[in-house]
């Protein structure tokens, strides 16, 4: 049992660097994980539906939080 079961995390910027790896150490220690990201829908997906192998719902939300608006 991971530090994080039974939890929900939203990451923002998941698909590379920090946030990446926030993103899966956060579901290696068993939370379910949403990630946003800006462009790249399949790298983004790809990565998602690798992560939710291990049992864990992860999703991928297209979306840019460094733009009010278009968030």
């Amino acid at each position: 049992m991971g530090l994080l079961t039974g939890k929900t995390a939203l990451v923002t910027g998941g698909t590379r660097g920090i946030g990446r790896g926030i993103v899966e150490r956060f579901v290696e220690e068993g939370a379910d994980v949403a990630f946003t990201y800006v462009s790249s829908p399949d790298k983004a997906n790809a990565l998602a539906e690798e992560l939710a192998k291990g049992g864990r719902k992860v999703v991928a939300i297209q979306s840019d939080a460094g733009d009010f608006n278009a968030a």
